[in-house]
């Protein structure tokens, strides 16, 4: 599965431009503090603020969301042999370019 807030972040990241985080929040309707910690992915965003960005982009949700060209798949904290096998399955992808989901049983 991808990290949604990667994808969030490079979508503020470049629509933001060079444009001042101060300048840009205060466009988006947020505090600039808000926009700083969704680019640090640092924010769980709420819904209110994804309604707010996709007015002030006039896009859908889904395209907040852009896909990214390696997949980062979420690594189970205590169990090693699936978090080996996301770490190979990423590397297949970044070679093959292949955006399937790792089959984890067979490893």
């Amino acid at each position: 599965m991808v990290h949604l807030r990667s994808r969030l972040a490079a979508f503020i990241r470049q629509r933001r431009g060079t444009t001042p985080q101060r300048v840009f929040a205060r466009k988006m309707g947020v505090a600039q503090s808000t926009i700083m910690r969704i680019e640090n992915e640092d924010q769980n965003v709420t819904l209110q603020t994804l309604e707010q960005l996709c007015k002030a982009f006039h896009v859908d949700v889904g395209d907040l969301f852009p896909a990214v060209d390696t997949i980062r798949v979420y690594q189970p904290p205590l169990r090693r042999g699936l978090a080996a096998a996301a770490t190979i399955h990423e590397k297949q992808v970044a070679e093959s370019g292949d955006d399937q989901e790792p089959d984890l049983d067979k490893a």
